[in-house]
């Protein structure tokens, strides 16, 4: 029955490969409206024997994209996100170009900080986010928040793209620590197609304290800084290679009272990979992927406990909306209590319209 039901789903999936993508929408009140959407289908076995369930199957995301040209210099993009468990706002802003050189963004969309967290699942080669994307998520210093940023891109070869934005700082959109952080990011455009990066972030907490004086009380900053590289070539023809990494280090406020004055331990995270691409020019088949994705994640560098994860994926497009995907990924804890080794294997069906 099992086995039934996933051959329906995949057999959907292709099926709506016939469906045409970017949708566009007549509106009155902008230059070019287009609709698109996302869904994707995993099946996951687990391994440890902790971990329960051990395997499970169902829809990972599924989103609805609308993407919008107000004017000539003034654009937008909202959108929605379905997961299991929660519907949500993902993506919502406007960015106004008044020059060619200046750009400013406003709304909810991802602060400029983490190369890993910034580059989209679908670019991505390995089959998910690693763990630096997901631990600095849980601290606040990468992933989506309500701010802005004024983008500042000289076109020239010798100058970087400059970001730089300031942001609620909390997930709670009311920010009721009444802090708000800074991100900021610069993009250099080396020979030989190599692309240097460097980003920087801080943040503060506060909460209410009686027994101050403004009767309010908020830690010293939290920051984080990192470095990250990026290479891209035609090996032949029809094979390209792809390379990415990046290292951060920064404050983990998670283990300390900072509020209090505690000074909190640094952290410090890595992640790079590495894929090829084979374009077939099948039209049942258009290209091929794999890549070897390795990250770690320490975080107290004092005390070396760390956790490492090692990941294989292969992707094939199918010509289609739909791509196959499978990935085989490794986690080993070292010297962290309640953490087993591991190996999850995923098999997912993406369609992208």
């Amino acid at each position: 029955m099992k086995h039934t039901g996933i051959c329906f789903l995949l057999m959907v999936l292709l099926n709506a490969a016939a469906a045409h993508a970017d949708v566009d929408v007549e509106n009155e009140n902008a230059e070019n409206f287009t609709l698109s959407a996302y869904a994707r289908v995993r099946f996951s076995e687990f391994g440890g024997a902790l971990t329960m369930p051990d395997k499970s199957f169902g829809i990972q995301s599924a989103g609805l994209t609308a993407d919008f040209d107000i004017t000539d210099n003034t654009e937008g993009q909202l959108q929605l996100e379905i997961r299991p468990d929660d519907i949500f706002l993902k993506d919502c802003y406007i960015l106004w170009e008044p020059f060619n050189f200046l750009g400013v963004q406003a709304g909810r969309f991802k602060k400029p900080f983490c190369l890993n967290t910034l580059t989209s699942t679908w670019d991505l080669q390995a089959i998910d986010h690693s763990i630096t994307h997901r631990e600095l998520s849980d601290l606040l210093y990468s992933g989506r928040d309500i701010g802005s940023v004024l983008i500042l891109d000289p076109e020239s070869e010798y100058l970087p793209v400059c970001t730089f934005g300031i942001f609620n700082g909390s997930p709670d959109a009311l920010n009721q620590d009444n802090e708000i952080q800074y991100a900021g990011r610069a993009e250099f455009e080396l020979p030989w197609d190599i692309i240097l990066g460097a980003d920087f972030t801080s943040l503060r907490f506060g909460e209410e304290d009686e027994f101050s004086i403004e009767g309010y009380i908020s830690s010293a900053k939290q920051m984080a800084m990192g470095g990250d590289l990026q290479f891209e070539t035609e090996l032949a023809e029809d094979f390209s290679l792809l390379l990415r990494g990046e290292f951060i280090r920064g404050d983990n406020w998670l283990l300390a009272d900072v509020i209090e004055g505690d000074d909190p331990p640094e952290f410090q995270t890595w992640w790079f990979t590495g894929g090829v691409t084979w374009k077939t020019d099948k039209p049942a088949l258009e290209s091929i992927s794999a890549s070897l994705s390795m990250g770690s994640w320490e975080p107290d560098r004092s005390t070396g406990s760390r956790e490492d994860e090692l990941t294989f994926s292969v992707s094939f497009d199918t010509g289609s909306p739909v791509t196959i995907r499978a990935a085989m990924a490794t986690h080993r804890p070292h010297n962290i209590i309640f953490e087993d080794d591991r190996t999850d294997y995923i098999l997912e069906a993406a369609l992208d319209l």
